[in-house]
């Protein structure tokens, strides 16, 4: 007599035990994203309330006299202003936390002129991230002439220098090293014939802060996100401000709040459809409960990871540290051919589909595509080795020669 195949768990405990994980899911990215944004909102409210470090020193050639006021001079009216700025993130080195800092190369071309109709010295402030850290490859000419009078005020770079009544072109270039906050203002000062401004986030994205000059235009790529400000004859703008603090593919993984769950929901069902058809009686619910729910923490895993290191590492230490887990029990209760073609190739091929997905989604359509077709040939492999219904249990022990 045949002894009735004990089944692990039925379909029917695979799909609550999947769309339960799935669900979960759903609920705990967009709550995981919350917290991080409110954080980042509440230290750079922070920030802009009361300010970070010491101040910036002083202009020492412009003091006066003890007790008296410094010579206000006019300030100079600016008529066109264009700039190339570049924003890598970086993590600080040598602090017993590491922190998110960024590199701003900011390039660019200033026509200014005295208001009035006579030469003489002007005042014109350049911009500067708020919270720079160290200033270096400062170059100014003035009229095609270097020139060194610029010094830090109250946070502010200040240059100071005649202009007449004819338009001067400024060339300032310079690498500033800053935190937090990026924000560069529209010069004051009247009507500016042309307003130019290109800013590239090298391997990130960036986030504009609300009430921020709107950017006229937008391209996002895998390197490096680029915003463009063009306008004509600007009487106002507000400056704009950008979140240096976060910017970081992670941040602009929203779509991970759907794709997430999908990719879990695939992967618990592309599990126990193996598991079942090779009829692996010790990898029971509990045991696909726990490996769904490994997979599925690999995603909050980055969010928290990417605070200490690189996100890229970040992510591939997440991803990695799940997918050992996962292979390590698999091999545990399977074959290692099993374990390998049933569970940890495809969880490592829906983790990168997914990523890829979330950070680049213009290839979200032929990835999502891709993975379904995938998920349905295997399911049509193995689907005839599925028995829908579960036998009732055999005996413990053998049965007896001659037993009817």
């Amino acid at each position: 007599m045949i002894r009735p195949i004990r089944r692990a768990f039925t379909l029917v405990e695979l799909l609550v035990v999947v769309i339960f994980i799935a669900i979960i899911m759903a609920l705990l990215l967009p709550a995981v994203q919350k917290v991080r944004e409110q954080a980042v909102a509440k230290k750079l409210a922070n920030e802009a309330q009361y300010g970070s470090g010491p101040q910036m020193a002083q202009e020492n050639a412009a003091r006066a006299p003890a007790g008296e006021p410094p010579a206000p001079r006019p300030r100079a009216h600016v008529k066109t202003f264009t700039a190339d700025v570049v924003l890598t993130p970086r993590l600080s080195v040598g602090t017993a936390t590491p922190e998110s800092i960024y590199e701003a190369r900011f390039s660019g071309k200033v026509e200014a002129l005295r208001a009035e109709d006579k030469a003489g010295d002007c005042e014109l402030e350049l911009p500067l991230p708020p919270q720079t850290i160290s200033l270096a490859d400062l170059a100014i000419t003035a009229g095609g002439k270097p020139s060194e009078m610029v010094a830090l005020r109250d946070g502010k770079m200040i240059w100071r220098g005649a202009l007449t009544a004819e338009p001067t072109l400024l060339e300032i270039t310079y690498t500033a090293v800053g935190k937090g906050l990026y924000e560069l203002s529209v010069p004051p000062g009247g009507i500016l014939d042309h307003f130019q401004i290109t800013l590239a986030a090298n391997g990130s994205d960036v986030r504009l802060l609300e009430l921020s000059l709107q950017p006229t235009s937008l391209a996002r790529t895998a390197e490096a996100t680029t915003y463009t400000w063009d306008y004509k004859r600007l009487l106002f703008g507000q400056p704009v401000r950008l979140d240096v603090l976060g910017i970081a593919p992670i941040d602009r993984l929203g779509e991970l709040r759907w794709l997430a769950p999908v990719s879990v929901l695939v992967f618990g069902l592309l599990v126990g459809l193996v598991v079942h058809a090779a009829e692996v009686t010790r990898f029971d619910r509990w045991m696909l409960l726990l490996t769904v729910g490994t997979f599925a923490g690999a995603y909050p895993l980055m969010y928290f990871a990417q605070e200490y290191i690189p996100l890229w590492a970040a992510v591939a230490a997440s991803a990695g540290l799940a997918l050992a887990i996962i292979g390590v029990r698999a091999l545990t209760l399977m074959g290692a051919k099993l374990a390998l073609a049933g569970v940890v190739l495809p969880a490592a091929a829906i983790l990168t589909i997914t990523l890829v997905a979330a950070i680049v989604p213009r290839l979200q359509g032929i990835l999502l595509t891709a993975e379904a077709l995938g998920f349905f040939i295997v399911a049509m492999m193995l689907f005839p080795h599925l028995r829908l219904t579960s036998a009732a249990p055999g005996p413990a022990g053998p049965v007896a020669a001659g037993t009817p």
